[in-house]
């Protein structure tokens, strides 16, 4: 791991709302827009940055809408609010466009940044991620190897619950699903446990409990309303971006299968690749590896 000097903490504001994003690397150098999945925040590009330090890119790492020190509204927690957050940021960091890499839930906001904004998308990297629609396809056509995320959205709709579940006994859900979703021979690791402290921690932050399931809960309920149409017909079956869906190989909610489906849905170029011996945090479980990856995408 090379050394690196502690990431600069600034706010983006876009689209009438401050978003904070902690940044590294020459201002001029092409950017890597880094977002989190559920329960993250910038920090989860903490073992990831270092890695990257002599690579001639400017990082941000963002925290999404709802999380961290990042404005808490009371609407906005769907994916075309949420990617139209993102490629606000890369204007407002005085970017044309971005090498998108993003990590559950933030794979999915970069398949529609490049849907919607083709422009500010040059390549995407999705971790543990998958397209769109390819979730929707999978869910149904393979429900019990889906079940884990199905519960998980299905049991995000009830009201205060899951809330409530997040935040009992000082966060232990957020720690115990970290750990859970790491592949077994990186629990008993500082950094695992490191992680899995700032998870307890920011999920703890005033709203953020609430807020991150708003997302999971836009999923379920867009099926139902006519917002759900809206966003499936604004989705081509293509993007002109370069995808790499990149998956653990001991990831229990994605799959080989799963990221060759989502990556036949992006631009020339686009592939997979599998981590083996990695679970569901492949930035943090094998930071070099993605930092390889992402240099390859450029």
């Amino acid at each position: 791991m090379n050394s690196s000097p502690a990431p600069e903490h600034i706010y983006v504001h876009t689209r009438g709302i401050r978003l904070h994003v902690a940044v590294t690397g020459p201002r001029t150098a092409p950017l890597v827009l880094l977002i989190h999945g559920f329960g993250g925040g910038w920090f989860d590009w903490t073992e990831l940055m270092p890695e990257l330090a002599d690579a001639p890119v400017r990082l941000a790492a963002v925290d999404l809408r709802g999380y961290g020190k990042s404005d808490k509204t009371p609407r906005g927690y769907d994916l075309t609010t949420a990617a139209s957050d993102m490629c606000g940021v890369i204007r407002g960091l005085g970017h044309m466009d971005a090498l998108v890499v993003g990590h559950g839930e933030g794979g999915l906001i970069g398949w529609t940044m490049a849907a919607h904004e083709p422009e500010r998308v040059r390549g995407l990297v999705t971790l543990a991620s998958a397209h769109p629609r390819v979730v929707a396809r999978s869910v149904l056509l393979h429900p019990v190897s889906q079940w884990p995320r199905l519960r998980s959205s299905l049991f995000a709709q009830l009201p205060r619950w899951p809330e409530h579940r997040l935040l009992r006994n000082n966060a232990e859900k957020a720690v115990g699903t970290f750990r859970y979703s790491a592949a077994p021979g990186f629990r008993d690791t500082e950094v695992c446990a490191h992680h899995a402290e700032l998870r307890r921690e920011a999920m703890q932050v005033d709203k953020v409990a609430h807020l991150s399931c708003e997302y999971r809960r836009w999923t379920v309920r867009s099926r139902f309303r006519p917002e759900g149409g809206h966003f499936d017909r604004t989705l081509p079956n293509h993007t002109a971006a370069p995808v790499v869906c990149v998956d653990g190989s001991m990831d229990r909610a994605y799959n080989a299968k799963i990221a060759k489906w989502s990556a036949a849905r992006g631009g020339q170029g686009s592939r997979t690749e599998v981590l083996y011996g990695v679970g569901h945090f492949p930035h943090i479980e094998d930071p070099a590896a993605v930092a390889r990856i992402i240099l390859g995408a450029e």
